[in-house]
């Protein structure tokens, strides 16, 4: 969905629609969420990533923005323009988190989430799913 940067600069990103899926995969320490995003291009070592993830979070919360990117750089200085916006948010974790570190890999943004305490989530994510 190619769309011009002015209309995506105008719109809340957190009003963007949701990734295509996520899954979640509990581990005692910490918690992966896979967020799957058609277009998502990770880092080579002939290519720079093409996304840009901007996570804002508090001990209990997060939200996060993945923002695909194209940059012109025939233009001077260089322009970049968002091609794809995708919102993704946990009202509340089951318990209190530490840090929220995330890796690109093709079509996919991996969040991992560090837990302060050592537990599994497993049951309340089942029961009241996180979003």
């Amino acid at each position: 969905m190619a769309t011009s940067s002015a209309h995506w600069k105008d719109q809340d990103p957190y009003s963007a629609p949701g990734p295509l899926g996520s899954r979640y995969d509990d581990h005692a320490l910490h918690l992966d969420i896979q967020l799957v995003v058609p277009g998502i291009r990770p880092k080579s070592f002939y290519r720079a990533a093409n996304t840009q993830v901007n996570i804002k979070s508090d001990p209990f919360s997060m939200k996060c923005v993945v923002e695909i990117v194209k940059i012109d750089k025939k233009k001077t200085p260089p322009e970049k323009s968002i091609i794809d916006r995708r919102f993704y948010e946990i009202q509340r974790f089951p318990a209190e988190i530490e840090t929220i570190t995330w890796k690109l890999k093709k079509d996919c943004c991996v969040l991992t989430i560090r837990k302060k305490v050592a537990q599994s989530w497993e049951n309340q994510m089942s029961q009241f799913g996180m979003t």
